[in-house]
């Protein structure tokens, strides 16, 4: 879905709901922005050093195919969850989650990207979509941000009104519009 939809909320809700179900859980948010500054390898140890009890061995991986093979390795019999927030690139979903060999029964790899055709191309098993909200769910998110109730007083109706139209059903514009 698009920027500003809530995919980052929403995959942050999931992980504190459930995360305790899996015997691994990790919310990697930002995942196009972490790799633009520190690079893939970097995020493959942050994703090893939640498991890997030698850290320092960690640093010594030299290469992303090496870290593919540890990950695979250290995670291919627990139950995991894995969020990969904000991919942009299919060598984030290579290099990060691989295929479903790479983790145990009952894992779960969620990804927010907004673009569906590295889903596709990834053989992701369900893609759901993120969608704008209505009028009436953007009037209400607006209204309890702005004055703590599900409806706007009669006074700032008006305004309230102009700012959900504004926003277009996008409650990342509704929040900053605050």
């Amino acid at each position: 879905g698009m920027g500003g939809i809530g995919k980052t909320t929403m995959v942050r809700v999931v992980y504190e709901r459930i995360s305790c179900e899996f015997e691994l859980s990790f919310l990697l948010t930002n995942v196009r922005n972490s790799v633009e500054k520190s690079g893939l390898l970097d995020l493959q140890k942050q994703l090893l050093s939640g498991i890997w009890t030698k850290k320092d061995d960690i640093i010594d991986i030299s290469d992303l195919h090496e870290g593919a093979t540890i990950i695979k390795r250290l995670f291919g019999h627990k139950k995991v969850l894995l969020i990969l927030d904000d991919v942009n690139h299919p060598s984030h979903l290579k290099y990060l989650a691989g295929n479903q060999q790479w983790f145990g029964p009952g894992s779960r790899v969620l990804i927010t990207t907004r673009n569906e055709h590295l889903l596709i191309q990834h053989r992701v098993e369900r893609i759901l979509k993120a969608e704008e909200l209505n009028y009436d769910d953007s009037l209400q998110l607006f209204s309890w941000k702005a004055f703590e109730s599900g409806y706007p007083e009669k006074d700032f109706l008006g305004m309230s009104k102009s700012v959900v139209n504004y926003a277009q059903g996008l409650p990342l514009a509704l929040k900053i519009l605050i």
